[in-house]
């Protein structure tokens, strides 16, 4: 009897709480699934390119197409939504970019969450500042 109670200790030692089990879950498909839809999102802005062809005021080339600098397209939000609604194969990569690096913003607030749920509140610091300052660098506001 002794040695089922000390097997009932240690598999409850050892199989995780539940909640935890659940947001770890969580956080392994939002990064696997962040990064499949950013791969699939600029893998059609290659196809589109690719198959449309170059029109007016676009790249005409690849190589035109990967060395565009900053300053030779609009980085708005909303020019970039422009530019996807009329189906510009730059704008959609882009957008597989955003995707790629909104990913890990979307892994530090599910991990925020996991430490506040756990009540540890040194994490829940510590990933508030990490938010913060992707959020700020994601804006632009810090970075330059």
């Amino acid at each position: 009897m002794a040695h089922d109670e000390t097997a009932a200790q240690a598999s409850s030692s050892i199989r995780p709480d539940s909640t935890r089990e659940r947001i770890d879950l969580l956080v392994s498909r939002v990064l696997r699934w962040g990064v499949l839809c950013a791969a699939a999102i600029g893998a059609a802005g290659f196809l589109l390119f690719v198959l449309r062809g170059p029109q007016p005021g676009d790249p005409q080339s690849l190589h035109e197409l990967l060395s565009l600098r900053s300053e030779t397209f609009a980085t708005t939000l909303p020019a970039m939504v422009r530019g996807i609604s009329t189906a510009r194969p730059d704008d959609v990569m882009r957008l597989g970019i955003l995707v790629l690096i909104l990913t890990p913003l979307l892994r530090v607030a599910l991990m925020l969450v996991l430490f506040v749920l756990e009540r540890d509140f040194v994490f829940v610091a510590i990933s508030a500042i990490v938010f913060a300052i992707l959020l700020l660098g994601l804006t632009g506001s810090i970075g330059r």
